[in-house]
């Protein structure tokens, strides 16, 4: 799936943003400082909402700023950053009732130090900062950001709100260490630590290895165990989840076709620290092709996703886990569908969806793409649904993007018309502006 590589950036949700792209505002005998600022303003209304209160219009913005420098350091070179964060919600709150409008917030974001070699062998960093492992499958940051919405019932897991946008990515704590050597075999051992109310402060670790082929793609295998979980905390329901054991075995690229796009994941989820053991597992295959020499250059691609439910009647817990999942490589990755994913639910856990995406680029600056949603649950909860979005990535200079889009959204499951209060089409629209400086 081809898209304008300035266009992909920003469609990745400005995770690498920051350090990567720090304009340089001093330099002398082999150091470096630099200041990057980037954010993202959003408008957002739905004729319907999850609370069966007929539709909600909020607002959402957040602008990050971060310091980073480098410097020679024996046979390599030391790096970190220092940045913050200032994010809110304005209006009703949004769709889902996370946040009420009344959230403010500004807060550290980045702070972390780090040394890599001269030939990019090694790479060590810790502190906070952001983490990816493969398109975000299961780590995409620590993205989840709800606000004051559900203080009414008493529960606290307000992180300053920009929820759609997401505005909070860095883990509060990290070890990671990156090995590189020459040839097609890469690595990762890291240690992520979460000031994240939501997901209940959870600490993991884990291993990665990966096989990177040009031409042809990238394999990858990771394990991973969660070493700690504040039980009882925020919403409560991920106490399970400590102690819990997580392989995945993924690929992704072109099998050495031009035209060709291919990514499948696998995950299994098993054992755990409480009495009731986890025995999980989430799949997705995906497979798409651009046809380069027709007009606009158009990409159709197809995936399938299905994530394990409970099974009533067991001593396990087969309810699939999606961790630290998020927006890595295109809106609908992992959010899987703009109005089920972020506010009807469910969030890639006890559910099947296909997902079927038209992507046109018209000029090198513009891409419009539609996405049809296939949404269907295979546990006890039923919410099932279908849903269409049609949006565009117009990169309208080096600094600034825009993303309109408008989906509608057709609840089918019982549960979801009751939180919705009728089974009528709900009509959302966006339109959110990306910067960086």
């Amino acid at each position: 799936m081809r898209i304008h590589t300035t266009v992909a950036a920003l469609l990745a949700g400005l995770a690498t943003l920051g350090s990567a792209q720090a304009a340089d505002f001093y330099e002398r005998d082999g150091t470096t400082l630099g200041f990057n600022v980037d954010g993202m303003a959003g408008a957002f209304s739905t004729s319907e909402d999850y609370l069966a209160e007929g539709g909600k219009k909020w607002r959402e913005a957040f602008v990050h700023g971060v310091l980073v420098g480098k410097t020679r350091a024996g046979e390599g070179e030391l790096y970190g950053g220092l940045g913050a964060i200032a994010q809110g919600t304005w209006g009703d709150g949004d769709a889902g009732g996370y946040t009420n409008g009344r959230e403010r917030d500004v807060d550290l974001e980045d702070a972390y130090l780090g040394w890599r070699s001269a030939g990019g062998l090694l790479d060590f960093s810790f502190g906070r900062q952001q983490f990816q492992l493969g398109d975000g499958f299961l780590i995409a940051g620590d993205r989840i950001n709800l606000g004051r919405g559900l203080d009414a019932l008493g529960v606290d897991v307000d992180r300053g709100g920009a929820y759609y946008l997401a505005a909070k990515k860095s883990f509060r704590n990290t070890a990671i260490l990156r090995v590189d050597p020459d040839g097609p075999l890469r690595g990762d051992a890291f240690w992520l630590q979460s000031d994240n109310p939501y997901q209940q402060d959870t600490e993991l670790g884990g291993l990665n290895v990966e096989y990177v082929s040009e031409t042809h793609g990238t394999l990858g295998l990771s394990w991973m165990k969660v070493l700690d979980v504040d039980k009882g905390a925020g919403l409560g329901i991920f106490d399970r989840r400590d102690g819990m054991r997580i392989t995945s075995v993924r690929g992704q690229g072109s099998l050495g076709v031009e035209n060709l796009f291919l990514s499948f994941e696998y995950v299994d989820q098993r054992g755990g620290s409480a009495a009731v053991k986890n025995d999980a597992d989430a799949w997705t295959v995906e497979g798409g092709w651009t046809f380069a020499d027709l007009p606009w250059s158009p990409t159709l691609n197809y995936r399938h996703a299905r994530f394990s439910a409970d099974k009533a009647g067991t001593a396990r817990n087969e309810a699939f886990d999606p961790l630290f999942f998020g927006l890595s490589r295109g809106l609908g990755t992992w959010f899987q569908g703009e109005v089920a994913a972020n506010y009807a639910g469910p969030a890639n856990s006890g559910n099947k969806v296909d997902r079927l995406e038209l992507t046109l680029a018209p000029r090198a600056d513009l891409s419009v793409s539609l996405q049809y949603w296939d949404i269907k649950s295979i546990g006890d909860a039923d919410v099932d649904g279908r849903e269409i979005d049609l949006f565009a990535f117009w990169q309208i200079n080096d600094n600034f993007t825009f993303v309109p889009l408008i989906g509608i959204y057709e609840p089918r499951g019982a549960d979801v018309k009751t939180l919705q209060g009728n089974d009528r089409r709900n009509v959302y629209l966006q339109a959110v502006m990306l910067f960086n400086f």
